[in-house]
């Protein structure tokens, strides 16, 4: 009966901690509606050429996550965002006044077909309520 006790306290607070961790996700921008043009794998998931979702998540203290949807259920979870840091970065004034910064949120999936890399790269831009100014790639495999 004890060792029954000990499991059963075991497993609440493995869901306690890990609620926890979820917690502190912050969703910075979501895209919907995003049309992938060519396969993508990622880890064990194959993402199909079709329309997803996509929404840039900052995991407490500075790691970002790509969460995919399709249809509105999660498809896969990516983590390993890179930050890429804009010439300005460090100077607000040069950083708000710059053309390349876009105002809103945006997209973009570049691929190198010869490497078989893709990156999907997304930017917060200068209107953002959390963490305007970031600009995040996350590498992914391109499948023909």
């Amino acid at each position: 009966m004890k060792t029954l006790i000990k499991k059963i306290f075991l497993v609440f607070l493995l869901t306690l901690f890990s609620s926890q961790a979820l917690a502190q996700t912050q969703e910075l921008a979501e895209f919907k509606d995003i049309n992938l043009p060519f396969a993508l794998k990622s880890e064990n998931v194959l993402l199909e050429k079709g329309k997803y979702d996509f929404v840039l998540l900052r995991n407490l203290p500075n790691a970002f996550l790509l969460k995919i949807k399709k249809q509105g259920k999660t498809v896969d979870l990516i983590s390993g965002g890179e930050k890429i840091n804009y010439p300005a970065q460090g100077d607000i004034t040069l950083l708000q006044n710059s053309p390349d910064i876009p105002k809103f949120g945006k997209l973009t999936i570049k691929s190198n077909p010869a490497l078989k890399i893709a990156y999907i790269i997304l930017e917060t831009g200068k209107q953002a309520r959390l963490c305007p100014f970031h600009k995040i790639r996350f590498k992914l495999e391109y499948v023909e």
